[in-house]
């Protein structure tokens, strides 16, 4: 994961929902945000499609798609029941496009199912992953009916596709994909009421079936997630997704062990626990001096400044902040170094002292950012303008 200065709001993130949702939780949140892509589900296409390079495969492999509509009525029940127990294909029954899947259907199909034994050998079903993590066991038990009939039946999530002809073709277990579901939750997912079991469950999936090595950067953007969500639960999830990824690390000094570090030092904070967090981040300057890794000890010093200055304690901020912009150079990354200047900035202004610095130094801040029209560029606007005001109006 990218530093977790690379985005005070929207603009860093690829995806519609983190940007809406970056604007709810404030910037809070977008300190978290890596500068992070979307290489969404490329091998999946539109599996019953004609053009999908898997609808064709899968057609090779003598499967049978059977795509559901967005409206799922009695008579579209009815003729999928019918096609999908005609035989001699297995099927595939792709309800993704469905907007809202029941129970029923599962029972449905459950109860009208009369192949004979061995016309269908397999029978999978396609479901959004969110669908996936409330539908999975339920569908499983309302399916047994037809498992029992000789039936192997599989319930999988979308970015499972590229594996489904191993298991139509060999009964092979489909492939976890938490790589492409994080993906997928960053930047089209549309959050529901059980957001929280769908990151636990994601946060499970990463720990049980990535790399070792991918672990904890995995639930370090899970921890970048929750952030998102406001309040005192989406503050709770993130502290958990990113101890769990401190817990992955271990002990030595290393730039991930700092970044986890202010990760949870940032949901701690959040959570009104502020003497832990602190302690959080001082660890983390620690190590990285350890490392000598100044980009590393600037971030956590940034980190501590932005926590006073939202508290009120102007000046310590501002120490905070020249010395965090001391330790780097023009060489290191802008986007750490507009943050640090815009924050000093406005600590100055905040003192109602050197506003010809101030400005100084949000004018650095907008000169770095990567787009000129971008919303962290347009609060050093709103900053600049603020202090011209100041200074033309003195007070009295």
């Amino acid at each position: 994961m990218t530093d977790v200065h690379a985005a005070r709001v929207s603009s860093s993130w690829g995806g519609t929902v983190i940007r809406r949702l970056a604007r709810a939780a404030g910037r809070g949140f977008a300190r978290l945000a890596g500068v992070l892509t979307s290489p969404l589900v490329r091998a999946l296409g539109r599996i019953a499609g004609t053009k999908g390079d898997h609808s064709r495969r899968l057609a090779c492999r003598k499967v049978d798609v059977v795509r559901a509509e967005p409206e799922l009525g009695e008579g579209f029940d009815a003729t999928v029941l019918a096609r999908l127990q005609l035989g001699p294909r297995s099927k595939l029954l792709d309800l993704r496009a469905a907007r809202l899947v029941k129970v029923g259907l599962f029972e449905r199909l459950a109860s009208a199912w009369q192949a004979p034994r061995g016309t269908v050998a397999r029978l999978g079903v396609l479901l959004d992953y969110e669908r996936w993590i409330i539908l999975r066991n339920v569908a499983a038990r309302r399916l047994q009916p037809i498992v029992d009939r000789g039936v192997d039946v599989g319930i999988f999530y979308a970015q499972q596709a590229d594996s489904l002809n191993d298991w139509f073709s060999r009964g092979e277990v489909c492939r976890d994909r938490p790589r492409d579901v994080i993906d997928w939750l960053r930047t089209h997912w549309r959050p529901g009421a059980v957001w929280p079991s769908v990151l636990n469950r994601t946060a499970s999936l990463v720990q049980e079936s990535a790399e070792v090595d991918a672990v904890p950067g995995m639930l370090l953007e899970l921890a970048a997630i929750a952030r998102s969500f406001p309040g005192t639960e989406g503050a709770q999830q993130a502290a958990k997704h990113a101890g769990a990824a401190l817990a992955w690390i271990g002990d030595q000094p290393s730039r991930a062990r700092c970044r986890a570090l202010r990760a949870t030092a940032s949901a701690t904070l959040a959570l009104g626990q502020t003497e832990t967090g602190l302690a959080l981040l001082e660890t983390a300057i620690r190590n990285a001096t350890v490392l000598r890794d100044p980009i590393e000890e600037a971030s956590a010093l940034a980190e501590i400044g932005f926590h006073m200055l939202q508290r009120g304690y102007h000046a310590r901020a501002e120490t905070r902040f020249r010395a965090a912009l001391a330790l780097l150079s023009d060489d290191d990354p802008g986007y750490l170094r507009a943050t640090l200047h815009h924050d000093l900035a406005l600590a100055l202004v905040e003192q109602g002292a050197a506003p010809d610095e101030a400005e100084l130094h949000v004018t650095v801040a907008l000169k770095l950012r990567e787009s000129p029209r971008s919303q962290l560029a347009s609060e050093d606007i709103a900053l600049i303008a603020r202090i011209r005001a100041q200074r033309a109006s003195p007070p009295s």
